[in-house]
């Protein structure tokens, strides 16, 4: 299917190609299908029926992985392109009127976006020693429980997509960091609307800039790949869509509250939004203009 897409979206960026996979994945499995089929039989209006009972972000995801689908298929159907767009502008509705969905209404931590800094500095008390080891001699275990933090601390601070799952520690490639004077920053030149915003420069905040100091050398010494996250075990590259994993299991287990990217974005939003230059700063951060800003922003 991921062969299938990139051929039938070749404008398409990496990070959409990644999530239209995971969502047609989705979309096979709401069939019954553990992976998506080779033909587009499996597209029916039942399972369209089907869809537009979800509450609506998940039918708008779902309807587009429908469509996207069909053109790896080089189909078309109306139905579905009329359920996108059905569903798209539903979505906008819910969006403009500011109101939390069902989905952020459950998934609201208690205190907002400051939850999570609260998390992160919990968290960074359990793992504190370690910034006093040897890199070297850290443990695959104790680096990944460091990495942990760090992830939920960059997001406690930085709402990107899932872009941190891509990133290198060397200056090459599309998303990268770097130092400039006594400052990290992210260069992240391949995101979903890198067409329409351009690269994101992103300078990271000091208390995220410290961990990273800390942890780079954990990093350096212990792996080989390029990359600034890793897997528990064997120190690979940890994959973009294990990094958001993690993030979502970590604070459903910590928090109680199963966060992925979409919610902190909401949750940073909210947040910074009566601020005019903090509105700006989130909208070059978050890759996107005003009016999708404004559709980030959740009331009770």
């Amino acid at each position: 299917m991921e062969a299938l897409l990139r051929k039938s979206c070749p404008q398409c960026t990496e990070s959409s190609i990644k999530t239209y996979v995971t969502n047609v994945r989705a979309l096979a499995k709401e069939a019954g299908f553990a992976d998506p089929p080779t033909h587009a039989k499996w597209l029916t209006k039942k399972l369209l029926s089907k869809i537009k009972s979800k509450p609506t972000n998940q039918y708008k995801r779902l309807a587009i992985a429908g469509v996207k689908a069909l053109g790896a298929y080089d189909k078309k159907d109306k139905a579905w392109h009329d359920a996108m767009n059905d569903a798209t502008a539903k979505y906008a509705r819910q969006r403009d009127t500011q109101k939390r969905t069902p989905r952020e209404a459950e998934n609201w931590p208690e205190g907002g976006y400051e939850a999570l800094r609260k998390l992160a500095t919990r968290m960074h008390a359990e793992v504190q020693h370690l910034e006093t080891r040897k890199p070297s001699s850290i443990s695959a275990a104790d680096m990944y429980a460091y990495q942990r933090y760090f992830i939920v601390l960059f997001y406690a601070y930085h709402a990107l997509r899932g872009d941190l799952g891509d990133v290198r520690i060397a200056h090459k490639g599309h998303n990268y960091i770097y130092k400039k004077g006594v400052s990290w920053h992210m260069h992240v030149g391949l995101h979903k609307t890198v067409r329409a915003r351009g690269a994101i420069d992103l300078k990271l905040a000091k208390p995220v800039a410290v961990a990273l100091d800390r942890f780079l050398p954990m990093v350096r010494a212990n792996t080989t790949h390029g990359f600034l996250l890793s897997t528990k075990r064997s120190r690979n590259k940890l994959s973009r869509k294990d990094m958001l994993l993690l993030l979502r299991n970590t604070t459903q287990d910590r928090l109680g509250k199963r966060l992925g990217v979409q919610m902190i974005r909401v949750l940073k939003t909210t947040e910074n939004i009566k601020s005019i230059d903090k509105a700006l700063e989130l909208q070059r951060e978050l890759g996107h203009g005003a009016v999708m800003q404004a559709r980030y922003v959740s009331k009770a």
